[in-house]
């Protein structure tokens, strides 16, 4: 198996209404990623990327999505009017070698396409619109967030890339009302304080936001504040008492005097309960496995007593839960590792409220339980809607003798890679339709 992960050869956001005359070139240039590239680089790829956007609004009113070359593919975004992102990477690249010589792509331009958005999302989350920052102040802003967002990044061929959705974690009845009970009586006691996510590892129970911004802090929950945290409780060894208790990790370095309260992240959120983005403060407790985020209006005047007040009340009861909910995820575990050791492997996706499931064992760290060429030709599925439809069926057989089944029904999605010698049509069809009854417990239901 060939394990494909592609550093980003560059990045860039240029807004060409920031440097209109000639020798203001680089003023178009809000942002550039690697840094060491010279000024004159710089200019002649950002120039070539104006050039084809503007040829391309002869042609079509659609915006331009890919410029393909002999060496690199560039993959545009444009979030905001008169804004563009573009993502460049070398070409060929993780390729192997085929009958006659050929080379085959293994990451899908949807993947690509998926990191830039995702950037764009995260970006609009922590620091707003590019619109709606000062023109003198988008460059420090882009550099500040962008910088460490884009080096930490790789183009991989992980399920992740493939369909982002967010993993939940069913409960049983009493565990769930327990986390019911506790969110309905901390809103209660501390007004204040809006929870709008609860997270067991990373694994999602509660959500108290509209979908798209819950997908977004889920992403930065489980791609980079969690693993963080959870490398800091490994380096500590035995469990402490503050970890048993609880803490909160956002700030990172805690709560603990009131200048700590002037470290609280300001997100752009909306709540399910919210018509529009509003501002908050972004507060985050984790006890054990269980991390909880809150939302603070930002015009609430912020009081270090209310914040130790809340420790006071969160972690016990929090600790209690996380508990409980850790003898059912060992038993969850259990049947995960089972599947995951299956040669067949299945991924489940409903773009309604973008639940996502996979036979292949999500954790923190990247997955590679399926094949990079698989995941390229369910991404090229996921991709393009028309190729399933709302009802639809299609099986997909590799030279390798990998089979591919998608499904579609009322906005679900449902793959199924089987590696078997010498099938037919019909025993995969069989097969597809007793794991889909088996795994899914009626949450994926056949046209009649």
């Amino acid at each position: 198996m060939i394990d494909v992960k592609t550093k980003i050869n560059s990045f860039f956001i240029f807004n060409s209404n920031f440097g209109p005359k000639e020798g203001d070139e680089l003023k178009r240039i809000l942002f550039y990623y690697p840094d060491e590239i010279d000024v004159d680089a710089r200019k002649i790829q950002v120039g070539l990327c104006e050039a084809i956007v503007k040829f391309m609004t002869t042609f079509s009113s659609e915006p331009c999505e890919a410029l393909q070359t002999l060496t690199k593919r560039y993959i545009f975004f444009q979030p905001e009017r008169h804004f563009w992102m573009v993502l460049v990477v070398r070409v060929p690249y993780g390729t192997k070698p085929l009958a006659g010589g050929e080379n085959r792509e293994i990451v899908e331009p949807s993947m690509m396409y998926n990191v830039l958005e995702s950037a764009y999302k995260m970006f609009k989350m922590f620091i707003g619109h590019f619109k709606d920052i000062p023109p003198e102040e988008i460059y420090s802003k882009c550099e500040h967030f962008f910088t460490p967002y884009m080096s930490s990044r790789s183009i991989s061929s992980d399920i992740t890339n493939v369909i982002p959705g967010i993993n939940y974690l069913p409960l049983e009845k009493n565990s769930f009302f327990q986390v019911m009970c506790f969110i309905d009586l901390l809103e209660i006691n501390y007004p204040d304080f809006k929870c709008v996510s609860f997270v067991y590892n990373e694994q999602l129970i509660w959500n108290g936001l509209s979908t798209n911004d819950m997908l977004t802090l889920y992403q930065y929950l489980v791609q980079t504040l969690l693993p963080k945290q959870v490398e800091k409780e490994i380096q500590g060894g035995a469990v402490t008492s503050a970890q048993r208790h609880g803490r909160f990790i956002s700030p990172p370095e805690g709560i603990r005097t009131a200048e700590d309260l002037q470290k609280l992240a300001k997100v752009h959120l909306m709540r399910e309960d919210d018509t529009e983005t509003k501002q908050y403060y972004l507060v985050i407790y984790r006890t054990l496995s269980a991390t909880v985020c809150f939302t603070v209006d930002v015009n609430t005047n912020l009081d270090i007593d209310t914040f130790r007040s809340l420790d006071a009340f969160i972690g016990p009861q929090l600790s209690t839960i996380a508990s409980a909910i850790s003898e059912q995820c060992t038993l969850h575990a259990i049947q995960s590792a089972q599947l995951a050791t299956s040669d067949h492997k299945f991924l489940y996706f409903n773009r309604l409220n973008l639940a996502f499931k996979s036979s292949a064992l999500t954790s923190l760290t990247p997955s590679t339980a399926i094949k990079p060429e698989v995941l390229s030709i369910i991404a090229g599925i996921h991709s393009d809607r028309k190729s399933l439809g709302n009802y639809g069926e299609i099986i997909i057989k590799t030279p390798d003798e990998y089979w591919i089944t998608g499904k579609s029904s009322n906005e679900r999605e449902f793959y199924v890679v089987i590696q078997v010698k010498n099938a037919n049509l019909k025993e995969i069809a069989d097969e597809v339709r007793r794991i889909c009854e088996t795994q899914m417990k009626g949450i994926f239901f056949y046209p009649m």
